[in-house]
């Protein structure tokens, strides 16, 4: 597996183990996080969708994200910057 995303575990609030994005994982690295007691860990998976495909789960997800917000006022700020914050965040 392919680390997606930095892994920062802290005790006490102190760094005791890290590893960068892109850091293939080995069988020493997943001791290593088991005895610091990780709960989650981000890895890369391919995306073998179609490009037909993803346009679709997109379009659901714009769908939903828009049935979401039916009642909110976009044109406050604050409900706008949230709203395209979430569909920015689904489209990633």
């Amino acid at each position: 597996m392919v680390l997606g995303a930095p892994l920062v575990l802290a005790e006490h609030g102190v760094i005791s183990f890290s590893l960068p994005a892109g850091h293939v994982l080995t069988e020493s690295n997943i001791y290593q996080m088991q005895i610091r007691r990780a709960e989650f860990v981000c890895v890369a998976v391919e995306d073998t969708r179609s490009d037909a495909e993803r346009e679709m789960a997109w379009e659901w997800a714009e769908t939903r994200v828009q049935h979401i917000f039916r009642a909110a006022n976009l044109n406050e700020p604050a409900m706008a910057r949230l709203h395209e914050a979430v569909l920015a965040f689904r489209k990633a």
